[in-house]
C-alpha cells in the first residue's frame, strides 16, 4: 500500500496486519521502516519502501521487492496523497502537476504493475482511496477534488474492466478525517473522524464477506464539518 508511512495509511497497515495479513509499505518519508518494524514485532510478515509514487521506475522496483520478500499481492491500496487550499488562481503549473503525479499517475503506475498478476490468478482487490471531495466541488480544493474525482473515474472504469477477472476495485471515498495533511487547516475538529474509521472499512473490504461489493464508491463522511476557505 502506498501512504503508508502515517495518517490514514499507516492505520490502514496496521489494521491489517491485526487481520494477520503481510503487509507491503510503500511512502516517501522514512517513517515507513518503523511501521514496517511495529508490524513485524506483532509476527506479522511486511516490507517496506522508501520512494516517491510518481516514478515509475521506483514504483516498478518497490513492486518487485514487496513482490519478492511477501509473494503474491493480492491487495493493492492506493492511499498516498498531497493537497492544500489554495485559490485556483494561485496554482503554479508545478503545483498543480505535482498534486497529479501524487495523487492519480501514483496510483495509475502502481495500478498497472499490480493488476496483470491478479487478472491472471482470478482474484484480487484495489481499494483507490479517493475523498469525499472526488465527488463533490469546492472552493479551495480544486487540484486535490480534481484529482480525486479521476481517481474515482479511473476505479469505474477499472472495476468495468476487471470484472471479469473477478478482480474488484472500489474507490474509498473519506470525509473529514484527522490527519498530518488536515492539521494545517483551520475550525472546529472535534467531530472529525479518526484513521481508524477509514481503516476498519479497508479491513472490510479484505474480508470473505464483503466480496459482494464490486465496482462501487464507498462514502465515509462522518459528521465534522469541513474547513472553511476563504
Amino acid at each position: 500500500m502506498t501512504g503508508a508511512a502515517r495518517g490514514i495509511g499507516k492505520e490502514i497497515a496496521l489494521t491489517l496486519a491485526k487481520k494477520g495479513l503481510g503487509v507491503g509499505l510503500c511512502d516517501i518519508s522514512p517513517e515507513v521502516k518503523n511501521i514496517c518494524k511495529e508490524i513485524e514485532a506483532m509476527g506479522v510478515p511486511a516490507a517496506a519502501e522508501v520512494m516517491d509514487v510518481s516514478n515509475e521506475t521506483e514504483v516498478f522496483q518497490s513492486y518487485y521487492n514487496i513482490r519478492e520478500k511477501l509473494g503474491s499481492v493480492d491487495v493493492l491500496i492506493n492511499n498516498a496523497g498531497i493537497g492544500k487550499l489554495k485559490s485556483f488562481i494561485e496554482y503554479s503549473t508545478e503545483e498543480w502537476m505535482n498534486t497529479f503525479s501524487v495523487n492519480v499517475h501514483g496510483a495509475f503506475l502502481f495500478s498497472r504493475s499490480a493488476l496483470p498478476s491478479m487478472i491472471e490468478q482470478r482474484n484480487g482487490l484495489v481499494v483507490n482511496v479517493a475523498s469525499i471531495w472526488g465527488l463533490r466541488g469546492a472552493r479551495g480544493r480544486s487540484a486535490y477534488a480534481s484529482t480525486k474525482h479521476a481517481m474515482v473515474g479511473m476505479s469505474r472504469c477499472l472495476a468495468d474492466e476487471c470484472r471479469p477477472y473477478q478482480v474488484r476495485v472500489v474507490a474509498l471515498c473519506p470525509g473529514n478525517v484527522l490527519t498530518d495533511l488536515s492539521s494545517s487547516t483551520s475550525g472546529e475538529k472535534s467531530d472529525w473522524m479518526h484513521p481508524s474509521d477509514v481503516a476498519n472499512i479497508v479491513g472490510f473490504l479484505c474480508d470473505s464477506r464483503s466480496q459482494g461489493i464490486v465496482g462501487t464508491t464507498i462514502e465515509v463522511d462522518g459528521w465534522g464539518k469541513p474547513p472553511e476557505f476563504k
